[in-house]
């Protein structure tokens, strides 16, 4: 299953998306995602997040409250689509 967001934003803003990625030959969706991406990857390394696993994730054998360490959260966002 795919979801989507959606971000407003001011012409000023969108163009220096839509610049940023012209110059890196990306498309502006590719472009946004891996900034966003890299912003994940800064904010788990100064913050403390705790994010309790999906039903599928979770090990039978093991507590009602399970999260994911930092190093699977990592490998998550990495996984984003369009992160190049």
């Amino acid at each position: 299953m795919d979801l989507a967001i959606q971000i407003k934003l001011t012409e000023k803003q969108y163009h220096l998306l839509k610049e940023m990625a012209r110059k890196e030959y990306r498309t502006i969706g590719n472009t946004a995602t891996m900034l966003l991406a890299e912003g994940f990857n800064w904010y788990l390394e100064d913050h403390d997040v705790y994010v309790e696993k999906m039903e599928r994730d979770r090990d039978p054998d093991k507590g009602d409250y399970q999260y994911y360490s930092d190093p699977q959260m990592k490998e998550i966002i990495n996984s984003m689509p369009l992160n190049q």
